[in-house]
This record gives C-alpha cells, sequence and structure tokens, in this order.
C-alpha cells in the first residue's frame, strides 16, 4: 500500500520513531519492575515511628516498601495497571512482619493494605508461621485511599485474619481528603484509628480553613471513640498546636523520619 503523503515527510518519520521508542521504553520499564518484585526478599521496608503523645512514647511503626530504584507509587502503579496489587499485598505482608520482628521493634506495627486486595490462604499461612502468636494484638492493617471499597476483598481479609487470632486492629490513612473523607468509609471499615491526611496537617497552626475541619473531624470520630492519629507533622508549630486536639497519636518527620534497619536484608 503506497504511504500517503504526509506519512512521507521527516517531521512525521521523527514522530513515528519517538512513539515507537517511548513504547520500548514503557515495555522495559515495567519488565523491570516486575524483575525488581519478583524477589521480593530483596526489596528494603523502612519503619517510620508512631508516637502515643501523652506519654510521649512509641506507641509503633509504620512499615513502608522501599524498592529503589523506583518509588513504591510507580511500583503500585504498574502492579495496579495489570490487575496484579494481590502480590504487593502478599509480600508487603510477610517482609513487612518479618523485618520487624526481626530488628525486635517495639509497639505496633502498621501494615498498610489495597481495599480492593487479599492475600491467598497459602500465603496468609506462611505469614502465620512465621509471625506465631508475637504480633497478637500487635497488628493494624491500614486501609489506603488508591482504590475504592470492595466488600469482597474486605471480608476475606477480616476473615483470615479472626482465624488465625491475631487479634488486629484497623486504620483507614488518609481522612479528611479525597475518597477517605467520606462517612460510608467509616461505617464500611468501623475502624479502630483513623489517620488524618498530611494535607490537613500541614501549616495547621496558621490554617483557619484547616482548623475548622479539624475540629468537625475530631468531633465526629470521638463520637464514634475511634483514635485519632496526626500524620504529617514536620514542625514544631503543628506539634505544639494539634496538642490542643483530642489527638492521641502523632506520625511525621518531626517525631520521626522513616528508617531501614540493619536485620532488612
Amino acid at each position: 500500500m503506497k504511504p500517503l503523503p504526509f506519512e512521507q515527510s521527516e517531521n512525521f518519520k521523527f514522530k513515528k520513531l519517538k512513539y515507537h521508542a517511548i513504547i520500548i521504553l514503557m515495555c522495559k520499564e515495567t519488565n523491570s519492575i516486575f524483575d525488581l518484585m519478583s524477589k521480593p526478599e530483596k526489596i528494603n521496608f523502612a519503619y517510620q515511628p508512631i508516637f502515643e503523645i501523652e506519654t510521649n512514647t512509641i506507641y509503633g511503626y509504620e512499615a513502608l516498601m522501599r524498592p529503589a530504584p523506583y518509588t513504591p507509587m510507580e511500583v503500585i502503579a504498574e502492579f495496579a495497571r495489570h490487575n496484579r496489587l494481590n502480590e504487593i499485598e502478599e509480600f508487603t505482608t510477610y517482609y513487612g512482619a518479618k523485618h520487624f520482628l526481626e530488628n525486635n521493634l517495639p509497639g505496633k506495627l502498621f501494615l498498610n493494605s489495597f481495599p480492593s486486595a487479599f492475600i491467598s490462604d497459602e500465603m496468609m499461612e506462611k505469614v502465620h508461621q512465621l509471625v506465631q502468636h508475637r504480633l497478637m494484638k500487635r497488628l493494624v492493617v491500614e486501609m489506603l485511599e488508591y482504590t475504592e471499597f470492595d466488600s469482597h476483598a474486605h471480608n476475606k481479609k477480616t476473615a483470615q485474619f479472626k482465624s488465625s487470632q491475631t487479634g488486629q486492629f484497623i486504620a483507614i490513612d488518609d481522612y479528611g481528603t479525597g475518597k477517605n473523607i467520606d462517612e460510608e468509609c467509616i461505617d464500611f471499615y468501623n475502624p479502630d484509628i483513623v489517620k488524618i491526611d498530611r494535607q490537613l496537617i500541614s501549616n495547621i497552626h496558621t490554617n483557619v480553613t484547616n482548623q475548622k475541619a479539624l475540629v468537625d473531624i475530631c468531633t465526629y470520630l470521638q463520637k464514634k471513640n475511634i483514635i485519632i492519629l496526626a500524620e504529617g507533622v514536620e514542625t514544631q508549630e503543628e506539634y505544639d498546636y494539634l496538642k490542643n486536639y483530642p489527638i492521641k497519636l502523632m506520625q511525621g518527620y518531626f517525631l520521626g523520619k522513616p528508617q531501614i534497619y540493619d536485620n532488612n536484608n
């Protein structure tokens, strides 16, 4: 078939080559991410402390995947695009718990969880064999906001943890903005802990609009006997101001940065 006149131009040929080059690079990037994540035992986890303000003690740590040279969001986006979030759920649950226990970190372990994902029964048994009863009443499943509610996945996770007798707590991440702002989220998950999104916390000592929003949120959560955690506390001013609210827990760079411990690998 004879090419059209515009297809013979140098500009068109260049754009076509550029387009194919981008596609090839995207495929290579995807393969590289999956190659990296195919060896989850090599992935580092950082642990950020969460403080109980009244006693000034460590309440627990949040496990944060560090899949260098990629960011966590790049990896999550790629796995989500291929409908493979269950795989991330599995190895973050297993290795997040493994490194936490190997480093003898105190308090509770906060593990991130996708609302639409769950781990297989086989992996849950592997996690149970690893943990035994060392995380009894110490595990907090932290629901992320990246995907929609999923009753099947949530019920599956609840049943698995119930059978393992871990006695897990439920936390909701990024409350106050985005998808997790709705009261529907509270009704669906019935959480023990709610983490107030850092967008509300940032410069809270000077932001009157956010101050009013925080009052309303705290009043609502207190009525439901939910523990309130402020995340993204970056400055002394934010910390001092937040102590005037019924906020039991705080997390952020001002209090402690995520740290990769020696026994990660």
